[in-house]
């Protein structure tokens, strides 16, 4: 338990200081941030709760933009945790001299109490670049190279190098709709993780927005037991600030 919480502790300070070190020199601190929150109760026969939250902030200084995320997902059945996930995550841009092209930190970790691991933690470098970028619709691929610290509750921990291929998709459809897509692959000689999300947005009142979401997580090596594929989708309310 000790070693999880030292390793929780080191990559979450890694991703603080990603977003505050390249930050002190800015006079000026523009950021895009937002918090969500979805629940489901049904009581009777079954009680069921389920609860997820996520929070986004995105912070420009001068050349970097750093994306940093936090979410997290509950669910108890008559009083039995049936599913709980935590995540936290920074990926770092730099863009060269050609706005277009970047170069990248990221750096994540992943507890999932019901996945069969007691922690996953990943840190890459790498390039990026945009393929489309203005009138309301960018697109970007991204390659890393990095390292990948899993630790199973029956192997143990193992780490292993990593290349992550990526892309993420945002069009504003209109002033009140806005789309969000992306695509991972994190691929090392152990396994392979595969994450898509898709979530559109719209505007109710002011800061206020409703977002339907779908996730899908595939581990291509898990422990006996344990489904290989995730999903998630759902309906929350948004706060933008």
């Amino acid at each position: 338990m000790q070693k999880k919480l030292h390793n929780g502790l080191i990559f979450f300070l890694i991703i603080v200081l990603s977003n505050l070190t390249f930050a002190q020199d800015a006079e000026e601190r523009p950021y895009d941030s937002s918090i969500s929150v979805g629940y489901v109760g049904t009581s009777g026969n079954t009680e069921i709760t389920t609860l997820n939250t996520e929070y986004l902030l995105t912070y420009f200084d001068e050349n970097w933009t750093h994306n940093f995320e936090f979410s997290a997902l509950s669910s108890r059945e008559d009083g039995t945790g049936k599913a709980e996930r935590y995540f936290i995550g920074n990926k770092s841009d730099y863009a060269l001299m050609n706005e277009d092209q970047y170069l990248y930190a990221q750096a994540s970790y992943t507890d999932d109490r019901f996945s069969g691991f007691d922690y996953q933690a990943i840190a890459t470098l790498g390039y990026g670049q945009y393929f489309m970028r203005g009138n309301g619709k960018d697109l970007q691929g991204f390659i890393g190279l990095g390292y990948r610290q899993n630790d199973s509750k029956t192997t143990g921990s193992e780490g292993e190098a990593v290349i992550t291929l990526g892309e993420e998709y945002d069009w504003v459809i209109s002033e009140t709709s806005a789309l969000t897509q992306s695509l991972t692959f994190d691929i090392g000689d152990k396994r392979t993780i595969t994450t898509f999300e898709i979530g559109l947005e719209s505007n109710i009142i002011d800061s206020i927005s409703t977002k339907i979401a779908f996730q899908y997580r595939n581990n291509s090596d898990v422990p006996a037991g344990i489904e290989k594929t995730d999903t998630q989708t759902s309906i929350s309310l948004v706060y933008t600030f």
